[in-house]
């Protein structure tokens, strides 16, 4: 921990890396995955909590699994992989660019909105 978690637990003081890592999970559902991923890197109940599936399925589209489908071509193989796999892995697999309908679609997932977007290919 640094030197404000070191020093508070000299002096008997609460930490940050003291709070619940449940409430700390309830405070990244808030926040969108840039600062998720920023909060990780402060202390180990961070960390988890940012790894949480609970997390990354709320900035996960609804129709996730469908996206997962269209751009993998199998639709039973990619709801198997979308309960398989953790959701902070999921996201950053519609994050990247995903080939839809033979390649002439591409659609990705916005970092900051989580919103999905369609482009046709020319």
């Amino acid at each position: 921990m640094g030197a404000v978690g070191s020093s508070a637990r000299r002096g008997g003081g609460t930490a940050l890396g003291d709070l619940p890592e449940n409430c700390v999970a309830e405070v990244m559902l808030r926040l969108n995955p840039t600062e998720i991923c920023g909060m990780a890197r402060l202390s180990r109940t961070f960390r988890g909590a940012a790894s949480g599936d609970a997390v990354w399925e709320a900035k996960l589209p609804r129709n996730y699994a469908r996206l997962l489908a269209a751009a993998g071509g199998d639709e039973e193989a990619a709801a198997l992989e979308a309960e398989a796999i953790p959701k902070k892995e999921l996201y950053a697999r519609l994050c990247r660019r995903n080939s839809l309908d033979g390649g002439t679609k591409v659609c990705t997932l916005s970092h900051l909105s989580g919103e999905h977007r369609h482009y046709d290919v020319c």
